[in-house]
């Protein structure tokens, strides 16, 4: 039986005191990791920033204007030396031409106050965009102290711009519906984000939107082949191979890859095994989008099961991805606040919010990856709301 639809979602003292008091862990953390750093090295000898050296080396080498040297690892090394000149650790370089535009003015400043403006920024415009769809008091420090969101600033990522696109084009569908395509278009900069929305858009009969999104998408891809050339695009498609070469060798760390390839290969199945069953997640999840959009239309919820079923698309998938999770997680939570929820739902909302700080740790100590399981619960959650009716 349901809970009544006028109680709060949550205890409202614990919903106030929680998220300061893991803001207050954040910060104690932040505080520990650059107190015992060396010359710009953690004791865990990488830089601090860590991901975002990657970005801010590939900027300096596009202002240099040898954009393409970003795939060589020799020269991409080099360029991080001048970031961190104490580190040893390489960072590779595999990202399209369109986020290697938007990335290049990175490096017109110097390293941390690059990394702590792109931080801040990006952070800021996650939480004031997924707060709109969180229809809680102090939704943004709810957001801000989501484990997600932490992950991701640690790494100094880009999940954050990638769920403040998302956010807004949930945000402006009912109103502005091609102000939604051009959000929706500009996750070129991720294209493995945009592989679903076709299926999405077309299932809706969201024409207009179909149109925008493909134009937007295009004219990014464009405007980054005219300004940084056309054998960009070349170098990041030969990149491929050696993308699946380090997956699937354990060099980057499977502890923090959510997907189901790492989930059955930590379980010790063969490559073969997991790449089908990455397969037939990936066949399930374009379905579960495409039957929910067509029967719900581009409703927020079926925006959930949108955004939940691209995180589980693909083999590449990091842990710091999981800060796009929080606008599957607002949406969730507004929709039991507004038509009332079970107690096992609630649980699983709190599992979802709570889980992704403890992913990599456990799977380090285990060889379970659960990130796996968390994100099949989050499209099952989704899509379980998404059908019922009101």
């Amino acid at each position: 039986m349901n809970d009544a639809s006028t109680e709060p979602l949550f205890d409202a003292e614990r919903m106030r005191v929680y998220p300061r008091l893991l803001l207050v862990v954040y910060l104690f953390a932040a505080i520990g990791i650059v107190a015992t750093s060396t010359s710009l090295v953690d004791v865990f000898g990488k830089p601090l920033g860590y991901d975002f050296i990657t970005f801010w080396s590939a900027s300096l080498l596009t202002l240099q204007g040898h954009g393409i040297d970003a795939f060589d690892a020799a020269k991409i090394y080099a360029a991080q030396r001048i970031a961190v000149p104490a580190g040893h650790s390489i960072f590779l370089w595999h990202y399209p031409p369109t986020f290697q535009l938007l990335a290049a003015p990175l490096a017109l400043l110097p390293y941390l106050v690059s990394c702590a403006v792109f931080t801040a920024v990006t952070l800021a415009a996650y939480a004031l965009t997924t707060a709109r769809l969180l229809k809680q008091k102090e939704a943004v420090l709810l957001l801000l102290a989501f484990p997600g969101a932490f992950i991701c600033a640690f790494h100094g990522q880009n999940s954050f711009l990638s769920a403040a696109l998302f956010a807004g084009a949930v945000l402006s569908m009912e109103r502005r519906p091609a102000l939604a395509g051009v959000l929706l278009g500009l996750l070129a900069f991720k294209p493995q984000f945009g592989l679903l929305m076709p299926v999405a858009l077309v299932a809706a009969r969201q024409w207009r939107v179909l149109i925008v999104t493909g134009a937007t998408a295009a004219g990014f891809a464009l405007v980054a082949t005219l300004i940084l050339g056309p054998d960009l695009w070349l170098a990041f498609l030969k990149d491929a191979p050696l993308v699946r070469e380090v997956m699937e060798s354990g060099a980057l760390p499977w502890s923090k890859m959510p997907t189901a390839f790492i989930f059955f290969r930590m379980l010790g199945l063969p490559e073969w095994f997991a790449y089908g069953a990455q397969g037939v997640t990936a066949l399930g999840a374009a379905a579960a989008v495409a039957y929910v959009w067509y029967r719900r239309g581009p409703t927020r919820l079926a925006f959930a099961v949108l955004i939940a079923a691209t995180l589980l698309l693909t083999p590449y998938l990091f842990d710091y991805e999981f800060a796009i999770m929080a606008v599957v997680i607002a949406i969730l939570a507004s929709d039991m606040a507004e038509r009332g929820a079970t107690r096992n739902e609630k649980i699983a909302l709190l599992v979802l919010y709570g889980v992704p700080a403890i992913v990599a740790p456990i799977a380090k100590a285990t060889h379970l990856q659960i990130g796996f399981p968390l994100l099949l619960l989050a499209l099952w959650f989704s899509i379980a709301r998404a059908l019922r009716r009101a």
